[in-house]
């Protein structure tokens, strides 16, 4: 018997390895996830793929890097967000068999906060010490009259902020391959850039919104009585008033920004995941780890995330999947009412309403392409959380 065949009958099948292979009985699914993964590189890589500045140019007999000179500090901050992502999953999947079961909780919160803090303070680091520039030579037209020679560009070179009015309103074309917009800005590049801002505002307001969700349901649920009913009758106001046009008021009132953005939407949706956690831990208030716990005099803050937290947290992370296709839709629909982020700024909702263009005319192809970027990004989330949904609630799951 080998030493991998060994540790595994000796830790046996984790939670979570039982969980994936549940999920992907479904190709479908598969295929969903496999979508999602490929929208995360798109938007890690999209200054690589779309951009009007090379990757290097020789100029005067020097060589220059420009692309790399006009990174701006959120895309240093995207970078390593990925790259500490990508290290913790190896990390993961290396030691997953090395590490005793009843600890592995504890060894991937420690994981999950190094890795916050990491970004956080690189974050911090990049907009305080990477400067903005702006650079506007037309590197393209060096290299027509012979100035520049030896450049490489992406592989879409164009800026999603540039623009040509003699080729505005162009269908699609073997220049343009998916036409231009109003302004003669290549629609395939702003696609590409574009999908950050959805991904973004997707992942941070949902965070926003499970972590409000889940203190107050934490509080609600442990807590029960007089406690609980007045913190349902808030959840039950805020259920009650239409979620969309309660962002549209408070946007109205703020400056339009990504950031405002995320943080309405967060603050705004966070009554399902109250709701979920609060149910899970009237479930769990009288088990027997909970009362032994509560014996040991524990700390309220350790019974509730340290404790119950992980054995009711998983209706919130298939809630999360939903959350995330509706945050994507909702910033759609902000930004085609006109109340999203500013131009030049891309993004797939404001591109939508160009569809029909200042005079009037219908342009369909400003309205088919981010309309199916739109479509298979809300339906690729949403069929991951279904199978997630199946693959963790053991009433769903299929027959082997």
């Amino acid at each position: 018997m080998s030493k991998q065949v060994r540790e595994k009958a000796s830790w046996g099948v984790s939670y979570g390895e039982l969980v994936w292979r549940e999920f992907i009985k479904s190709r479908l699914s598969v295929a969903s996830l496999i979508f999602v993964v490929f929208l995360f590189l798109l938007a890690i890589f999209a200054p690589f793929l779309a951009n009007d500045k090379p990757f290097v140019i020789r100029l005067d007999s020097q060589l220059h890097f420009p692309i790399f000179r006009n990174l701006r500090p959120n895309d240093y901050c995207v970078f390593l967000a990925a790259i500490v992502g990508i290290v913790q999953l190896l990390l993961i999947r290396r030691n997953r068999r090395r590490i005793d079961p009843s600890i592995r909780g504890a060894v991937l919160w420690r994981q999950i906060c190094i890795s916050s803090s990491v970004i956080f303070i690189g974050g911090i680091l990049a907009f305080v010490f990477v400067p903005r520039r702006l650079d506007a030579t037309d590197y393209k037209a060096l290299v027509a009259s012979g100035k520049a020679a030896d450049a490489i560009f992406a592989p879409i070179p164009y800026g999603y902020g540039r623009t040509d009015l003699p080729v505005r309103e162009q269908p699609p074309s073997r220049q343009h391959w998916l036409g231009t917009d109003d302004v003669g800005s290549d629609v395939l590049c702003r696609l590409i850039h574009g999908s950050r801002i959805s991904l973004s505002v997707g992942f941070v307001a949902v965070g926003i919104s499970s972590v409000i969700g889940i203190f107050i349901g934490a509080i609600l649920g442990y807590f029960g009585g007089k406690v609980d009913f007045v913190g349902m009758r808030i959840v039950e106001i805020m259920m009650a008033i239409p979620t969309f046009f309660l962002i549209i008021t408070i946007v109205a009132f703020f400056e339009r920004s990504l950031l405002n953005i995320m943080i309405i939407i967060g603050i705004t949706s966070w009554t399902g995941d109250a709701r979920f956690i609060r149910a899970e831990f009237f479930k769990l208030r009288k088990q027997d780890f909970v009362q032994a716990a509560v014996s040991l005099g524990l700390p309220l803050r350790s019974i509730l995330f340290r404790h119950m937290l992980p054995n009711g947290i998983a209706p919130v992370l298939v809630n999360a999947t939903f959350g995330i296709a509706g945050a994507i839709f909702i910033e759609a629909a902000l930004s085609f009412l006109g109340f999203g982020v500013a131009p030049p700024t891309p993004s797939w909702g404001q591109m939508l309403s160009l569809g029909v263009g200042t005079t009037g005319r219908f342009l369909w192809w400003l309205s088919l392409f981010p309309g199916l970027a739109i479509f298979f990004t809300v339906m690729a989330y949403n069929l991951v959380g279904e199978a997630l949904r199946d693959a963790i609630d053991p009433r769903l799951r299929k027959a082997v």
